[in-house]
C-alpha cells in the first residue's frame, strides 16, 4: 500500500466507516474496534513485557494513554496510520526503525516519542 492508500484507509476510519458518503465498514464495529474492551488492554499498563508504551489495545488499533480518543494502526518497523477523530486529523508515518521491537525499551520502539511528535501535529492543524 502507498501512503495515499494508509491515508484513506485512516480516513475511512476518522469518518466511521465512511468513504466519500459510502458505508464501507459498519459504524458499530469501528466504535468498538477503537476500544480496549477487556481489563489487560486498557490504556496505560504494559501490553508485552516491561514494554514502556502501555497503550490500550481494540481490533488492531492501539490507544494511546490520555483518554485524547485518538489511535494508531503501529507496523512492525513503527509504521503509523494515526487518526485523531477530535481534530478530524490522519497521518502516515511510513519511515522504519530497524531497532523496533527488538527489546521492550523505549530508547528502542521509540513509541512515545512517536505518540508525542504524531500528537503535535495533529493539534498544531487544527
Amino acid at each position: 500500500m502507498t501512503a495515499r492508500d494508509f491515508t484513506k484507509f485512516g480516513e475511512c476510519y476518522r469518518c466511521g466507516g465512511n468513504w466519500q458518503g459510502q458505508q464501507l465498514i459498519p459504524a458499530d464495529y469501528v466504535e468498538v474496534s477503537v476500544q480496549a474492551d477487556a481489563p489487560h488492554v486498557q490504556p496505560g499498563g504494559p501490553i508485552v513485557g516491561d514494554h514502556a508504551f502501555g497503550p490500550g489495545y481494540g481490533y488492531q488499533w492501539w490507544l494511546p494513554d490520555g483518554g485524547l480518543g485518538d489511535y494508531s494502526a503501529i507496523g512492525v518497523y513503527n509504521q503509523y496510520i494515526y487518526v485523531d477523530p477530535v481534530r478530524e486529523t490522519v497521518i502516515i508515518k511510513l519511515s522504519a526503525n530497524p531497532a523496533y521491537g527488538t527489546t521492550t525499551r523505549e530508547s528502542d520502539n521509540k513509541d512515545l516519542e512517536n505518540i508525542a511528535v504524531l500528537r503535535a501535529i495533529s493539534q498544531h492543524c487544527t
